[in-house]
């Protein structure tokens, strides 16, 4: 569902019955936001984390980097978070609302 800031300001709360549905694209000006339920919202964050953590792993056994790790789940927050802010530093990302 597409729509424009003026349409999304009168049908607000149609807006969000449709959200729970499938995602909502709004348009203002050039810029473009997406309506989504927190769910839904919450997994595709989740499956990008995964994705994010196979890319390191193979990247790792590539360059022959990998070893035996005692603590994975520590292990992959810090590369992850170092991961991110090299990221956020390179590209100015915005955060979304109510993160």
């Amino acid at each position: 569902m597409n729509t424009n800031s003026r349409t999304f300001r009168t049908k607000l709360s149609e807006f969000f019955d449709l959200a729970i549905k499938k995602p909502v694209s709004i348009a203002r000006g050039n810029d473009r936001f997406v309506l989504m339920n927190e769910e839904e919202y919450t997994k595709l964050k989740e499956e990008v984390l995964s994705l994010q953590r196979n890319l390191i792993s193979m990247l790792e056994v590539r360059s022959g980097q990998s070893e035996t790790i005692d603590n994975p789940e520590e292990h992959f927050e810090k590369v992850f978070k170092d991961a991110s802010a090299k990221i956020k530093k390179k590209h100015s990302l915005k955060k979304a609302v109510g993160e």
